[in-house]
């Protein structure tokens, strides 16, 4: 028998779905908008920016079908795999940058939430096998 989903994290897990969505038209559509100076005029410039928004929604993916399915274990699985994608974004973008910007500080706070959620779920697996 699988766990349910709890309510605040279905509520956190619908909240990735969207932003995720958002981001990977931003990253694929209109990345100037949130990335000054980007530029999309060369194929290396495409090919990343194209493959993030893939990148993103195979993430929002994976969270949406944990939610429809309301499984807390694949949820807690998805999560696990964002905090290793957001912290792997935050060390690029440390060494690209230099040092902490906006962004790394925004990914790093949402791979704290993204933690704090998997801690979440995994206490109250172990609630639940006794």
């Amino acid at each position: 028998m699988t766990m349910p989903i709890p309510t605040r994290a279905k509520v956190f897990g619908w909240l990735l779905v969207l932003a995720g969505c958002f981001f990977a038209y931003v990253y694929a559509v209109t990345p100037g908008t949130f990335f000054p100076g980007v530029t999309v005029e060369t194929f290396s410039e495409r090919f990343g920016l194209y493959s993030t928004a893939v990148r993103i929604l195979g993430s929002v993916l994976g969270i949406l079908v944990a939610l429809l399915l309301n499984s807390a274990a694949l949820l807690a699985l998805m999560l696990l795999t964002r905090i290793f994608i957001e912290l792997g974004d935050v060390a690029t973008g440390l060494v690209l940058n230099g040092g902490p910007d906006a962004n790394t500080l925004t990914l790093g706070l949402l791979a704290a939430a993204e933690l704090y959620m998997l801690l979440f779920l995994i206490t109250r697996f172990r609630r639940a096998v006794g």
